[in-house]
């Protein structure tokens, strides 16, 4: 829901999605793939013009490998009207542990659109870490190409999402760095 007025609550769940964003060299295109918004929904979010919905706050946090509480770290003084807000707001991100699918029955396409999309951000999760696990390692991309047994151009297109990563390639990504392959994926 967008406001005229923001709300303190939005403006530090913002700043400390500009944080960890920035923490990881990201651009705000790189985790809009990640969450599945528009460019522009997410600047209102880090911004503080827009409520940020808990779907994205929880799929932020198993992004960035953070807990929810992370986002309502350092609140200001609230006015008791945001006071009240928060305390909803995070007791909504603590209950809902249930992320409900809502198809359109009408449609015989919802079903594979919808895992199209869960693909997709899984691909861009997946793509973001381990650009990031080569640079956090000092790794070249020629490097890790020769490791998988793949020309560079084919690595640089894992990382770019020009080429869909596959479960091989996963895993012995997850062997090269000694990590789980959820530390990937998840």
């Amino acid at each position: 829901m967008r406001k005229n007025d923001k709300d303190t609550i939005n403006i530090v769940i913002g700043k400390h999605m500009t944080e960890l964003r920035n923490k990881f060299n990201l651009s705000q295109r790189e985790i809009c793939g990640v969450i599945g918004v528009n460019r522009n929904t997410y600047k209102d979010y880090e911004v503080g013009n827009r409520t940020i919905p808990l779907q994205v706050l929880r799929e932020l946090a198993k992004f960035y490998k953070v807990s929810t509480d992370y986002f309502f770290e350092d609140m200001p003084e609230l006015t008791l009207k945001e006071q009240k807000q928060l305390f909803n707001y995070s007791n909504l991100v603590a209950k809902d542990k249930q992320k409900y699918i809502v198809l359109d029955l009408d449609n015989p396409n919802s079903i594979g659109d919808y895992f199209e999309k869960e693909q997709e951000k899984i691909q861009n999760v997946a793509r973001l870490r381990i650009k990031n696990l080569r640079n956090e390692n000092n790794k070249t991309q020629d490097d890790i190409a020769k490791y998988l047994g793949v020309d560079k151009s084919t690595y640089n297109k894992y990382e770019n999402g020009k080429r869909k990563i596959n479960n091989d390639v996963v895993k012995k990504l997850a062997e090269y760095y000694n990590i789980k392959v959820s530390d990937i994926i998840d």
